[in-house]
């Protein structure tokens, strides 16, 4: 039986890739985070290892609400197979088209890693 997650990691995840001009993020770790705080973005200062990856990447409109405010802003997503890195983290940034960004939501999908970033 043919499973999803065989089908988005070696079908579709190729051919979308070849789509954006196969596109990659450099995934930058600290060896050693500051603190145990995942939300705690300044306790890591010095990241020193990189990781080159493949990746997907989305931005979508996405409506915020406050209040009785509501704002329609642009979210960046980023796809990468699980295969290809084992675990993300709060505390790892992103670098992609020159810009750095942090995570701000991760969730494994099917054996993808489904990131929401913000600019950093």
């Amino acid at each position: 039986m043919v499973k999803i997650r065989d089908v988005l990691l070696n079908k579709v995840f190729p051919k979308l890739h070849a789509i954006e001009e196969n596109a990659t993020v450099i995934i930058l770790r600290s060896s050693s985070s500051g603190s145990t705080n995942p939300f705690d973005s300044s306790s890591v200062t010095q990241y020193d290892e990189q990781f080159e990856v493949a990746c997907l990447f989305s931005e979508q409109p996405e409506m915020v609400t406050s209040q009785n405010n509501i704002v329609v802003s642009q979210a960046m997503y980023f796809y990468i197979k699980d295969t290809d890195i084992q675990d993300i983290s709060m505390h790892d940034r992103f670098i992609f088209q020159n810009k750095r960004y942090r995570p701000t939501e991760i969730q494994n999908l099917f054996g993808l890693w489904k990131i929401k970033v913000v600019r950093d």
